[in-house]
């Protein structure tokens, strides 16, 4: 057999292979509702931040959507929680110096607001300064507890397509997404849902090479 005929029949053959393996879309679905079936929570936690609660009986995928790319955000979440314990501290340091200015006044302030009495003019600008002070603070922990739950849900979606990766939130690159539309037997009747994928494709600011990544569940909900 001459090299050019060789090499025809393993472009064929192994496209025959993929074909036979199914889209990737379809890879994920199945290797998804086959956990679900089989009540393997290990394997959907493996691959997917979503449970499903209904029984499937079947499902089959109808169609999907084209890719977007759009830059992945874990290190920005990241400098965003640096930023605000920066903030939150300074906010802290400030009180506590103004704290230690006026602390008779501020004493008297909270002792009338406790006691829900009015605050004498004298006293109107310390319990002003003072309510920023605290406004600022409540505010900033608020802030700061959102964005600490919004950086961990990303690590884990980055985690979860990527493995487990020293200083992931120091790497850059993209976050791809893809909505795969589904219909889903349930209790006897077909119902269309829509399955959200996603994956990352990250590499060192400084060029090193592109990790290995896979297709996650994001999420999965009724059409329409």
């Amino acid at each position: 057999m001459s090299e050019r005929r060789a090499a025809l029949v393993i472009v064929l053959g192994t496209a025959v292979a993929s074909a036979a393996c199914g889209s990737p879309e379809k890879r994920i679905v199945d290797q998804y509702f086959n956990a679900l079936r089989a009540n393997d929570n290990a394997t959907l936690t493996s691959f997917a931040m979503v449970a499903f609660d209904k029984p499937v009986d079947q499902w089959k995928v109808t169609g999907t959507q084209p890719e977007t790319r759009t830059p992945a955000v874990l290190a920005e979440l990241a400098r965003k929680v640096t930023d605000l314990e920066t903030e939150l501290a300074a906010n802290k340091k400030a009180a506590g110096a103004y704290s230690l200015e006026r602390y008779t006044d501020i004493d008297r302030v909270k002792e009338l607001q406790k006691a829900e009495k009015p605050i004498p003019s004298g006293l109107s600008k310390v319990a002003e300064e003072w309510g920023k002070f605290n406004d600022r603070d409540r505010e900033l922990k608020k802030q700061l507890s959102e964005a600490k739950a919004a950086l961990e849900k990303e690590r884990r979606n980055v985690s979860l397509s990527v493995g487990q990766v020293e200083d992931v939130e120091k790497l850059g690159g993209e976050m791809i997404q893809k909505t795969v539309d589904l219909e889903l037997t349930i209790q006897g009747e077909p119902k269309p849902y829509t399955m959200v994928l996603r994956k990352y494709e990250l590499a060192a600011v400084d060029g090193g090479p592109r990790m290995v990544s896979r297709w996650v569940v994001q999420d999965l909900e009724p059409k329409g």
